[in-house]
């Protein structure tokens, strides 16, 4: 041990006079820190600061104690090391994970190399788009359930009858209230009424359309183009969907492509049996569970036994859709597989930070945690030594009237303070939806009031009467009516909370036990300037 950590140092020194340790780097990742030879550096710490469930990049992360976030990397690493050391990287679930983590990475790096990178939008296609489909149709409108309905109501038509008068009377869409007029854009209609209304000219009716059990007539009132001033709004979203239907389209063209280049045999005696079954519900049947349905290059894929339990946990009604869509995923997977994505470095690395979570995980499960033991004796002494955890916040039961203008609210307000009656003027002055309660709210603590409610409500007295407040564009007036300063919770109502808070306790000091054990015997090599030097980046 003497000797490991003396050649330790040997290589620190030798480091810091050929580059200096505060440059150190494993590729272009900068080495934070090292635990008996595994190096901790600036990616790991972006990880760490992520699954810490920190939505903060390391670029807005000026305010966080790196130095806290470092020790847990150390502390961690310790804890995944001693995994290791015990045989959990064996353990046939762990290498199941893994697997499964690869195959889901080399779909991705699949989909993104034949489908999203071979996608381009062009600007000339998203303005071609935005022309076709947001053309604007003033349309008369009239829907009936019948056809002798639709055909009574196009003959007055035909007589000169006004429209707007025949779709009150005849219509059962909901614009029968305006006279069936109602605003649409090209790419909103289905294909047959689109076909008739294009082919309108301003004024001219059409004749009965029939669609499934509806008679339609419609009238052409007035065409659009699209407007100019309004693309700019679009053009995002006219890009992201025009983006998702060429991805569509190629993903469909791939999956072909695949079907051909793969050989697909499906055994149809057993399908057609397969569908009998489930068909008629039976449960006894002549199939051998470890039949082959499906191979692929040669290779049994899907037996009998694992199909009819996909069939049982699909939402698929259809047997064909269900076993096409398995294929499909299969053969991705396949193609996937074969890229050997997991031998690339940012691959590489992404499996190992997976496999460290996951043993982390289970030497948790299966070494921490199994040591915690929890009595009522624990629970009551936390809850009386710890009775600030279990304040019910200050609740206020909140009276209101809300206005569009300042000269509205000044005069509610000399009313109110002139003795006025505050449900009164609520019911008739106020314009929110407690107005019919005469303003009564409900209670709330300060944390359900918006900011400016926020900061009054604790300085009223019940009874007392706000002044007059801006929240956003309108103006209100509170009184409070009661309140209920904070206390604390009863031991039986926050049992659960307590519960947990003492299981946290007793998890982290078994933790902090192992890891101080740990460290005992562990080489540590924490790179001080480098840390410095990415605080002070940091807060730039």
């Amino acid at each position: 041990m003497a000797m490991k950590k003396l050649l330790l140092v040997v290589y620190c020194l030798m480091f810091t006079l050929l580059l200096g340790c505060a440059s150190m780097k494993t590729g272009d990742d900068l080495v934070l820190a090292i635990v008996d030879g595994e190096p901790m550096t600036e990616e790991d710490l972006k990880y760490v600061l992520t699954i810490s469930h920190r939505r903060e990049d390391l670029s807005s992360a000026g305010s966080i104690d790196l130095k806290n976030y470092i020790q847990k990397l150390i502390d961690d690493e310790l804890i995944i090391q001693e995994a290791r050391k015990s045989g959990m990287d064996k353990l046939p679930e762990i290498k199941q994970a893994i697997d499964a983590y690869i195959l889901r990475e080399s779909v991705v790096r699949l989909h993104d190399e034949e489908i999203v990178r071979k996608v381009s939008v062009t600007e000339e296609e998203i303005k071609e788009y935005y022309k076709c489909n947001y053309e604007r149709f003033t349309i008369g409108y009239i829907e009936t359930d019948s056809e002798e309905k639709a055909k009574e109501a196009l003959g007055q038509l035909k007589n000169n009858v006004d429209f707007k008068q025949i779709a009150v009377a005849y219509s059962l869409h909901s614009s029968q209230e305006k006279g069936g007029e109602i605003i649409l854009l090209k790419g909103t209609l289905n294909p047959l009424l689109k076909n008739v209304i294009v082919n309108l000219k301003p004024g001219e009716i059409s004749d009965v359309i029939n669609n499934k059990d509806k008679y339609y007539i419609v009238k052409l009132i007035e065409r659009k183009a699209a407007p100019e001033d309004e693309f700019k709004k679009l053009q995002k979203s006219i890009e992201k969907e025009i983006r998702k239907k060429k991805e569509k389209e190629l993903s469909d063209k791939y999956l072909q492509y695949l079907r051909e280049k793969m050989k697909v045999k499906i055994n149809r005696e057993l399908l057609a049996e397969i569908k009998e079954i489930t068909e008629k519900e039976e449960k006894d049947s002549s199939l051998i569970d470890k039949e082959v349905l499906v191979e692929i290059n040669g290779e049994k894929v899907l037996s009998v036994e694992e199909f009819m339990k996909l069939i049982k946990s699909s939402r698929i009604k259809s047997t064909d859709d269900l076993l096409n869509s398995w294929i499909e995923r299969k053969l991705i997977d396949i193609e996937a597989l074969s890229r050997h994505y997991e031998k690339g470095k940012d691959l590489q690395r992404m499996i190992h930070r997976y496999e460290n979570q996951l043993l982390k995980k289970t030497f948790t499960e299966r070494v921490i945690k199994p040591q915690i033991t929890i009595t009522e004796v624990d629970l009551e002494e936390y809850y009386q030594n710890n009775q600030t955890e279990f304040l019910s916040p200050a609740k206020y039961r909140i009276q209101q009237i809300t206005v569009k203008t300042i000269e509205e609210a000044t005069e509610v307000e000399k009313n109110l303070r002139n003795g006025a009656d505050f449900s009164w003027i609520a019911k008739r002055k106020s314009i929110d939806s407690e107005s019919s309660k005469g303003g009564e709210a409900g209670w709330f603590t300060k944390r359900e009031l918006s900011e400016p409610l926020r900061n009054i409500v604790e300085n009223l007295n019940t009874g007392e009467l706000s002044p007059v407040i801006q929240a956003n564009s309108q103006y209100k007036i509170i009184k409070i009516l009661e309140k209920q300063e904070e206390a604390i919770e009863e031991f039986e109502k926050v049992k659960n909370d307590v519960s947990k808070a003492v299981y946290d306790k007793k998890f982290k000091e078994i933790v902090e036990k192992y890891v101080n054990q740990l460290k005992k015997d562990a080489e540590i090599l924490v790179y001080e300037d480098v840390i410095k030097s990415l605080e002070v980046k940091l807060q730039r």
